[in-house]
């Protein structure tokens, strides 16, 4: 019987700590390339893209536009683009894609969205995120955010062509209640 509960507690620990597509989460609150903590619960959205991109990955470079071209595209619509940097934390094993090397970043490209250091992989790991560029897309409830998306941004990695499958505009316009073709 013990044991039983134990296992009970144990698996309903470990569920909220892996997040999927269905489950929610109460807000991310990290530290952003401005100095300033970042907390989604502070900001009235209907909903937020956060993409998990480091400044030394090429795939991510790729993205940068796109990524800026979704804020500009949702955020007077009530949906903000949040980027996290994986190793932001760690600056003496990941010296080029820590906090300093992403707020360079940040600033060269004027990026128009908040840029906020993981803490040791904590949204990273539980968003499952095993390589970058990945986006989650976020629908906001009464309390906390449903997680509705985790995966690519679209289907063309190469920055030189179109996409022809944008995955995370789909989804955040079935949230917005657009129709999607």
């Amino acid at each position: 019987m013990t044991f039983s509960v134990l296992l009970s507690l144990t698996t309903a620990i470990r569920a909220q700590e892996v997040k999927k597509v269905g489950d929610t989460i109460k807000t991310i609150r990290l530290t952003s390339t401005k100095g300033e903590i970042y907390n989604l619960e502070d900001h009235k959205l209907k909903g937020a893209i956060i993409v998990f991109m480091t400044p030394t990955c090429d795939h991510c470079i790729a993205y940068e536009k796109r990524v800026a071209a979704l804020q500009e595209t949702y955020k007077n619509k009530g949906i903000s683009v949040i980027a996290i940097g994986p190793y932001g934390d760690n600056e003496k094993d990941y010296p080029y894609d820590a906090l300093p090397a992403m707020k360079k970043l940040a600033e060269e490209n004027n990026f128009n969205f908040p840029y906020l250091a993981d803490e040791k992989f904590k949204y990273t790991w539980l968003f499952e995120i095993r390589q970058t560029p990945k986006a989650v897309v976020l629908k906001k409830l009464k309390e906390g955010y449903l997680v509705t998306y985790i995966g690519n941004i679209d289907n063309e990695p190469d920055e030189k062509h179109i996409p022809t499958m944008k995955y995370v505009e789909d989804e955040v316009d079935k949230l917005l209640g657009k129709s999607v073709q």
